[in-house]
């Protein structure tokens, strides 16, 4: 007999191991105050934020961030919405792109399931769309002003 503990007599198939060994997607974030473009500190520490407000906020910093922009080139973050802008099409094939475009910049994250239920609204120059975010963590609806 073994001087070994038990547990090192135990076997394990490939696979039970390898499922066993995969990592866990982390997923946190600070508070962020869009309107100052900085952290929100309370006693000199940045806020950490719960997983719907972590949800929230990477879709605002995802949704602002122009995709392949010289500091995220190649990490496939970011949305290309911004190039309709200015741009004249036809108001179908706009909303068309327009929810393509933010579904494929959302879709990266692995927390998001589905981003459906789009509604645009047009206020002079500005066009509003509104649209719902269907994650692991819960569903919450956002706005992007272009």
């Amino acid at each position: 007999m073994s001087n070994l503990p038990r547990i090192a007599e135990l076997e394990f198939v490939p696979a039970e191991v390898a499922e066993s060994m995969e990592t866990q997607t982390v997923h946190k974030t600070f508070a962020f105050d869009f309107n100052e473009g900085d952290f929100i500190l309370k006693d000199g520490k940045m806020v950490e934020e719960s997983v719907m407000e972590y949800l929230k906020t990477w879709i605002k910093k995802a949704l602002r961030t122009v995709k392949d922009s010289s500091y995220y080139a190649g990490v496939n973050y970011g949305s290309d919405h911004h190039s309709l802008i200015g741009q004249v099409y036809k108001p179908a094939f706009s909303r068309a792109e327009y929810e393509r475009l933010i579904r494929e910049a959302l879709l990266v994250n692995h927390a998001i399931a589905r981003v459906e239920n789009f509604i645009f609204s047009q206020s002079g120059s500005r066009l509003t769309i509104t649209f719902d975010v269907i994650s692991i963590f819960g569903e919450t609806t956002e706005v992007v002003t272009v």
